[in-house]
């Protein structure tokens, strides 16, 4: 009787296994791609170097790219996770009858095609200055990351005990004392984990960069789109390498940090 169980999960292992390698091929196709020596990508180059190594990290369109997706997507991240916990607070803790229209707005992003958001930023760029269209470009990806961090940050403040919350208010504690002693430490893992996935998802965003690119304002995205539709060299491999090892490096961090705050005494 032990054995059908057993073969079931056995199966299901290695069908989960072969998934994982499935999905890691493509992007493990990507290394020796990136250290070939030719102008054209192939999986199996002839001459490995460093040569578009030293392009990406010396050229200076990969690294002011990189740098405004750093600045957009961490604004976007700041503004996701803020208006997140608010609209996530009020949907667990308000008794108000429109609660129910406020989670059909926090949510509506991402049941709009993002290409709507899109070109609504970029309908509101031409009532802006001209030198805004970063912010938009933030604005956008933080609308889209928004209905993530606001789900994230509400499924952890419902395991918040209230009761707790109710005996710091009766010993005289005040809101934003009840907030940053109370609240923010018990539903900090979910705060963060919707801070990173929103950044993540900003850090991707292509559509609402590409309406609202300029010269000397580009995305990575739109950076990568560019050089597979005009150039198509390893440098593209490189920079995926880059950002593979970087997630990779995220997630190690994370599970440690989750890892020692479980660990943690309480």
């Amino acid at each position: 009787m032990k054995t059908r169980p057993s073969l079931s999960r056995s199966v299901l292992s290695v069908y989960a296994y072969g998934l994982i390698i499935l999905m890691l091929i493509p992007m493990a196709a990507l290394v020796p791609i990136s250290f070939g020596d030719s102008a054209t990508m192939s999986a199996l180059p002839e001459h490995y170097s460093l040569r578009w190594y030293r392009e990406v990290l010396g050229g200076s369109q990969w690294r002011e790219a990189f740098s405004w997706s750093l600045i957009t997507a961490g604004l976007a991240t700041l503004i996701s996770t803020v208006i997140g916990y608010l609209g996530a607070y009020l949907l667990v803790h308000s008794t108000s009858k429109m609660k129910g229209v406020l989670e059909i707005i926090l949510l509506m992003p991402v049941m709009v095609p993002t290409v709507i958001v899109a070109f609504s930023t970029y309908i509101l760029s031409n009532w802006m200055p001209a030198d805004s269209n970063w912010l938009l470009i933030a604005v956008g990806q933080a609308l889209l990351g928004l209905p993530i961090a606001t789900l994230i940050i509400a499924a952890g403040l419902r395991d918040i005990d209230v009761s707790i919350i109710r005996a710091a208010v009766s010993l005289g504690g005040q809101r934003h004392q009840v907030f940053l002693w109370i609240i923010l430490p018990m539903a900090r893992h979910g705060i963060v984990s919707a801070a990173a996935l929103g950044f993540l998802i900003a850090f991707d965003e292509l559509l609402v960069a590409v309406f609202l690119t300029k010269p000397g304002l580009e995305t990575l995205p739109v950076r990568i789109y560019d050089a597979v539709t005009y150039e198509l060299t390893p440098a593209i491999a490189v920079v995926s390498v880059f950002l593979m090892a970087l997630i990779a490096l995220a997630l190690i961090v994370g599970n440690c940090l989750k890892s020692r705050g479980t660990n943690a005494p309480h």
